[in-house]
C-alpha cells in the first residue's frame, strides 16, 4: 500500500500525524536529537480498524485494510481526534501548574 500522508497530506494533516505517533507536533530543530526511526508497523487487529500509536517508539500501527480509501479514513479520523498523547499541552500545563508560568519560561 501506498504511503500517501507523508506525501499527499496537508500541513495539518503532517502536524497531526507527528502528534499521534510521537506526542509532539514538532521534531527537535537538531535531527541529531531524534533518537527513534519513524516506522509502520503492521497489526492483527480487526480488519478496517483505527490505527494505533506506540510514541515511545514512534511507531504507526495499522491494522490490514480492505482498501486505499478506508486507510485514508481511518487513518485521517486517528490522527485528528486523538488527543489524549498530546505531549506538548501536557508540558504546557504542568509548567502552568507547577508555577512556572509558560510566558515567563518563554514557552510560547
Amino acid at each position: 500500500k501506498q504511503w500517501y500522508q507523508a506525501e499527499y497530506g496537508s500541513n495539518e494533516d503532517r502536524v497531526a500525524l507527528m502528534r499521534f505517533v510521537s506526542g509532539r507536533s514538532r521534531l527537535p530543530s537538531d535531527i541529531a536529537d531524534v533518537s527513534q526511526r519513524f516506522q509502520v508497523m503492521k497489526t492483527d487487529k480487526s480488519r478496517d480498524g483505527l490505527p494505533t500509536s506506540q510514541t515511545c517508539f514512534f511507531q504507526l500501527r495499522l491494522p490490514d485494510y480492505s482498501s486505499e480509501i478506508i486507510m485514508e479514513e481511518r487513518l485521517r479520523y486517528a490522527i485528528h481526534n486523538c488527543r489524549s498523547i498530546d505531549a506538548d499541552n501536557y508540558m504546557l500545563a504542568r509548567n502552568v501548574e507547577n508555577g512556572s508560568g509558560a510566558v515567563e519560561d518563554g514557552i510560547i
